[in-house]
């Protein structure tokens, strides 16, 4: 099911449809039986993900060759992520991630 779905999200972008990919890029869908769930942080880009559900439901269940396979769409606002936008922001997340990175950047004398 996620080989499908990074499928049709190469598709949703070759088509131009960034709004749309950011969306369906946005989480990992989980699978239970033939519900493919979906959660996102607000309202708006649930009703957008909707809006696209006919053509993507229709890819889905070709490429799985289940048409039996639905969409449960929900928000959790509370599971908003945190984006970073400034320099130090970024550095952050980054460090988040691989704590050598800070040691790389003191070496260097880089600065943020």
């Amino acid at each position: 099911m996620i080989v499908a779905w990074n499928e049709y999200t190469k598709i949703v972008e070759e088509d131009g449809k960034f709004n749309l990919l950011s969306h369906l890029s946005m989480g990992v869908p989980r699978l239970e039986g033939t519900i493919i769930h979906l959660e996102f942080p607000n309202h708006t880009i649930k009703v957008e993900v909707e809006r696209a559900k006919f053509d993507l439901l229709n890819y889905l269940r070709e490429k799985l060759e289940n048409y039996d396979v639905s969409l449960s769409i929900e928000v959790n606002e509370t599971a908003v992520k945190r984006y970073a936008y400034t320099a130090r922001e970024k550095f952050d997340k980054l460090k988040e991630k691989n704590p050598l990175i800070d040691t790389l950047r003191k070496e260097f004398d880089l600065d943020i």
